[in-house]
């Protein structure tokens, strides 16, 4: 037996691993959570998806116990969700929010705060996972491991984004790293318990497979449920919201998330049977979730590490073996090829990322060239009103980005063209062409596809960006608003 502290080889993780795991801080990880901030630099606004965390984050930031403010009552959504994960955020993200608002930032620096605080909780849940990969397989399968997340897009894209899916890859990483440490099942069942049952109903067959890992193994099992998947999966209420094809999930969403870490992953499950463990859960759950017609990508989030993790073995046996033979040699560069073709897959999906959230942008420029008109406004003591239509609200334009006095905003849904001109709003931010009685002041194109002939003769890849005319956002002025507003 070796001396403690001191392992002759890499090796599942024994009676000490308790104490020796821990959150791996280095520069890898200082690397990964740079790509997250600078992720939320550069495409700062967030989708319908992500809005009731986020709202849930703000109002308690903003409103805190004037419940009637809440978002959550005018907007309540087709299914309840849970309220901690946004208590935890706007709790963390609360003494830089006071800060920011003492040095005279607007209130929208806010959202940027609540999201860094989410993509830190996930970049130091995925440094402990990455620690137990270590104590599995070695340091250099765990540097591996964070070097292919960080080169990848969906990952540290999504992990400062209020999506349930995102709030519940930390628990689920915390739950993996147990898992693969094989000391604390207690642990392991309580994490996943918690996940499903408070946080997301959805990760149930993640739960039920690592569940019977542990039972195979000669540990637990458990077998929680909630109304979230009773909703999407029982009742089967989420093909509503559109149907895709039962090998989606393999043919398009996991060779985006992963690009060439997904054959990697395969190569990895091979080459090592402990990399087959969390690879073959992965990839069970991605074949459960397929029977399901309604996909989203967003439903991978937390199970694509454990691919990574696969993938990482793979590229480190690779590495290790390229002077042996000119066939190993042909595969490491292979590998290094795909690793830089999937880093500009990553350019690529960040640069047409920016152009995703149209109705954010569009209220942003709005109260810049609006400035003026809000000034005298507030002078004279009149509101200028705002309808935010439903694309709009569903493409970034968040509570965090709307202004005080004399600002008022409306929400409210399923306006014909005529009801919106009788309640004779100041402003309208809507995806229509054109409003009778209004005039446009400004434009705001979104995201449609890639030129890839402009991305070829130009740099940066975000030049061959093609607008959508369907989602493109327009800000309508009532002629005379402000004028008739203040001779009142």
């Amino acid at each position: 037996m070796a001396a403690p502290g001191v392992r002759s080889k890499p090796c599942p993780a024994d009676a000490g691993t308790a104490k020796r795991l821990g959150i791996t801080l280095d520069g890898w990880t200082a690397l990964l959570g740079a790509v997250v901030f600078l992720h939320i630099l550069i495409s700062p606004f967030t989708k319908v998806e992500e809005g009731f965390p986020l709202h849930a984050a703000h109002d308690l930031l903003f409103h805190h116990g004037d419940l009637a403010k809440y978002d959550h009552f005018e907007f309540p959504g087709v299914v309840p969700r849970s309220f901690l994960g946004s208590v935890l955020l706007a709790a963390l993200s609360a003494p830089a929010a006071l800060l920011l608002s003492v040095l005279g930032a607007e209130k929208g620096a806010a959202q940027y705060a609540v999201r860094a605080a989410l993509g830190l909780i996930c970049v130091l849940s995925l440094a402990r996972l990455r620690a137990a990969v270590e104590l599995t397989f070695g340091r250099p399968v765990g540097v591996a491991f964070f070097a292919l997340t960080a080169l990848q897009f969906h990952v540290p894209y999504y992990a400062s984004r209020t999506l349930p899916n995102t709030l519940a890859l930390p628990l689920i990483s915390l739950a993996c790293a147990e898992w693969l440490a094989r000391d604390r099942p207690a642990r392991t069942v309580a994490l996943l318990t918690f996940t499903v049952v408070v946080q997301r109903c959805d990760m149930l067959p993640l739960a039920g497979l690592i569940g019977l890992h542990m039972l195979l193994s000669g540990q637990r099992w458990l077998w929680p449920e909630g109304e979230v998947l009773w909703f999407n999966t029982i009742l089967n209420r989420s093909s509503e919201w559109g149907v895709s094809v039962w090998h989606w999930y393999w043919t398009s969403a996991l060779p985006r998330a992963l690009a060439p870490a997904l054959p990697l992953a395969v190569v990895g499950a091979l080459l090592d049977r402990r990399a087959a463990q969390p690879v073959g859960v992965a990839a069970a759950y991605v074949m459960l979730y397929s029977y399901l017609p309604h996909k989203e990508a967003r439903f991978l989030f937390p199970i694509l590490p454990l691919f990574n993790i696969g993938a990482a073995v793979a590229l480190t046996r690779i590495a290790s073996s390229r002077s042996r033979s000119a066939a190993a040699r042909s595969a490491h560069l292979g590998c290094c090829a795909a690793l830089a073709a999937g880093f500009l897959m990553t350019v690529l999906m960040t640069a047409a990322s920016r152009h995703n959230y149209p109705g954010g942008v569009a209220l942003q420029r709005l109260h810049d060239l609006a400035a003026p008109e809000a000034a005298r406004s507030l002078a004279a003591g009149v509101d200028l009103s705002v309808h935010i239509d439903t694309l709009p609200a569903m493409t970034g334009a968040t509570r965090f980005f709307e202004r005080g006095r004399p600002w008022v905003y409306s929400k409210v849904e399923n306006l014909d063209v005529l009801e919106l001109v009788q309640r004779n709003y100041t402003y309208l931010l809507s995806a229509r062409p054109s409003m009778p009685r209004y005039h446009c002041v400004s434009t705001v194109e979104g995201y449609a596809g890639l030129d890839t002939e402009k991305c070829q003769k130009s740099l940066p890849p975000g030049a061959g960006v093609l607008a959508d005319p369907k989602r493109t956002e327009h800000a309508y002025l009532r002629p005379g608003a402000q004028d008739q507003q203040l001779a009142a």
